[in-house]
């Protein structure tokens, strides 16, 4: 907590906490990849695949979500190919302005001939709905992945059109294809909705 109190009260005998099973303070590498794939497996309704690297893959309308333990301290890094083949760079990169003003809490990047959308979740402590609100955020934007979407930045969908194993509560196909909620639709928001939340404690 921080020492700054800005004039307010601190009389209080005791501090807000938040409930342990809500925030967890992690010591260790595995300890937080262990959260991790708990609060994801809660969110999928099985346990989440891990890649060669150790990362957690979960795949959204078709594209490769994945979540990054940081070695060096308590951080989650989510990211995705969005698109490959970008053929000219400069074009796309013209197009990442009005895509990061729209999308203020992602971070989009161009790498080796691909669009990547990333965000880092600072995990100290670890808050598993916090993880869970950030693949929200990615889901609503594969709504907005089409083939138009993919010419604007020259580049073609970096997602399997076949892939259906979690499209979110909207249903749909691969790829957004089919999806019935839409970004910012009635159901958009609601992946964490049976995840328990709960208020600090005085």
């Amino acid at each position: 907590m921080s020492e700054h109190n800005h004039g307010q009260d601190t009389t209080a005998p005791e501090p807000l906490r938040i409930d342990g099973a809500l925030a967890v303070a992690t010591e260790e590498y595995t300890q937080l990849r262990d959260l991790a794939i708990r609060a994801l497996s809660e969110l999928l309704g099985s346990a989440p695949e891990t890649d060669e690297d150790g990362d957690i893959a979960i795949p959204v309308h078709g594209f490769g979500v994945y979540v990054t333990v940081a070695e060096d301290g308590p951080q989650l890094h989510i990211w995705s190919s969005l698109l490959g083949d970008l053929a000219d760079r400069s074009k796309a990169a013209d197009e990442l302005a009005d895509l990061s003003s729209e999308w203020a809490r992602l971070r989009f990047t161009i790498q080796d001939g691909h669009l990547l959308v990333s965000t880092i979740l600072d995990a100290d402590p670890f808050a598993p709905q916090h993880l869970i609100n950030l693949i929200d955020e990615i889901h609503d934007l594969t709504h907005e992945l089409d083939d138009d979407f993919a010419a604007r930045f020259g580049g073609v969908l970096d997602c399997d059109a076949d892939d259906t194993s979690y499209t979110g509560p909207c249903g749909g196909g691969g790829c957004g294809e089919g999806c019935t909620c839409g970004h910012g639709g009635e159901d958009a928001g609601d992946l964490g909705a049976d995840i328990p939340v709960g208020r600090p404690e005085a």
